[in-house]
């Protein structure tokens, strides 16, 4: 029986390779991998939208009061202003490519085995680096195709004109994130300012789990406590993350961080959600017109979604 071509291989073994295609892309990040642990990954069906319903910082009906005995009740008759946030799919494709003369170089059983592993784990290299950087972009990128990161959720100036998740941040107060605004940061002053943006954006139980810091601000951090000589185990540190802690959050360095920012992300309130078969699932091959190869695509479509904007907070200088 003749072996199989080299694409239709490909294929077969780039679809065994994406069953961990996607917990080794979201394993390797600090958020994804807190969202990962939390159940905050979601593979939803359909849509035009990705629909987030809002957590308000206090019921904007106002309907309830304390009351004694016999006093009477108005309840509200109108709905609310807001139900939801509304966000737009984004996608992302990687491809493996293979000519004509590839075939012919790799015929072999072992050389189709080690120009697939090399291929697979390349295009993983690859989309894992772009989802990594795209966890901290505004939404604009490539033309406003990138995902809607931190910096479209956690806005350095929540109260510039723009709506995030379909929602006009100038009219609605209660969607704004929290900010420090533009302070001078230094390691005199970063826990000060740790302490106020943290403060900001806790409700009760509800805080920051999980602070993301460029090179300068965790460098900062890191020497006020090597001086106190401070350290706290951490969840992170145990999923091979190097990370400090401030109170109940892991701090983690991120090297896609915006310069001189700290995003304080109440991951609680954050989703990334997938559509089913496009969490790196490796799609039918498609053969070129007019040329020699054959491309097999690697597909993503989703987005980040947030409910509740005011517990989340940034800090920057």
């Amino acid at each position: 029986m003749a072996a199989a071509d080299l694409t239709e291989f490909v294929v077969a073994s780039a679809r065994n390779w994406s069953t961990t295609f996607f917990d080794n892309v979201t394993g390797n990040n600090a958020m994804l991998n807190r969202l990962m642990k939390k159940g905050r990954i979601k593979t939803v069906q359909g849509g035009r939208t990705l629909d987030e319903a809002l957590i308000y910082p206090t019921n904007p009906n106002q309907s309830y009061k304390w009351y004694t005995g016999y006093d009477s009740f108005t309840p509200p008759t109108s709905s609310e202003v807001l139900d939801a946030a509304e966000y737009v799919w984004k996608q992302l494709a990687g491809f493996v490519s293979i000519s004509g003369i590839e075939k012919i170089y790799n015929a072999g059983e072992f050389k189709r085995y080690d120009y697939t592993e090399a291929r697979m784990a390349q295009l993983q290299a690859l989309m894992k680096n772009a989802v990594a950087a795209s966890i901290f972009s505004d939404g604009t990128g490539s033309g406003g195709k990138e995902l809607g990161g931190l910096r479209y959720l956690i806005q350095d100036d929540p109260t510039a004109a723009g709506t995030v998740g379909g929602i006009n941040q100038v009219t609605f107060s209660f969607w704004r994130n929290k900010t420090t605004g533009d302070v001078t940061i230094d390691a005199t002053t970063i826990e000060g300012v740790m302490n106020g943006i943290y403060l900001d954006c806790q409700r009760d139980t509800d805080i920051p789990d999980l602070i993301l810091f460029d090179k300068t601000f965790y460098a900062l951090y890191w020497g006020v406590l090597q001086a106190q000589q401070r350290f706290m185990q951490s969840d992170m540190a145990e999923a091979g993350f190097q990370s400090l802690k401030f109170a109940g959050s892991d701090v983690v360095y991120d090297a896609n961080c915006t310069a001189n920012h700290g995003f304080f992300v109440n991951t609680d309130t954050i989703k990334l959600k997938c559509a089913p078969n496009r969490k790196f699932d490796i799609g039918d091959a498609r053969t070129i017109q007019n040329a020699d190869y054959d491309v097999i695509p690697c597909l993503f479509a989703g987005n980040f979604t947030c409910n509740a904007r005011f517990l989340n907070g940034v800090m920057y200088t």
